[in-house]
């Protein structure tokens, strides 16, 4: 489950400093540790390999403006149909 997901990201003195470097303000800068975050559902994505068939594959990409955003209609659209699933029940 989504929820059930947290990140752990650790922050070191090296990272601060290449944050100093790139110009971040002192006040905007994170503390050392591990910090864990549980983040927001958009963000987190499970690359997998299906088959669909081609002309589902076309159809979709001829409805996007590059060859990789077609995936992005896709997740789209599935999502709109759990949706309305959801809202259904």
């Amino acid at each position: 489950m989504i929820s059930d997901r947290i990140i752990e990201v650790e922050v070191t003195e090296e990272d601060l400093a290449q944050m100093r470097e790139d110009g971040i303000a002192e006040t905007d800068l994170p503390k050392t540790g591990v910090k864990r975050y549980r983040p927001a559902r958009h963000i987190l994505k499970d690359k997998v390999a299906i088959l669909l068939d081609a002309d589902i594959v076309e159809h979709f990409k001829s409805r996007t403006e590059t060859d990789e955003s077609y995936q992005i209609n896709i997740n789209q659209t599935l999502r709109r149909l759990i949706e309305n699933e959801k809202s259904a029940k």
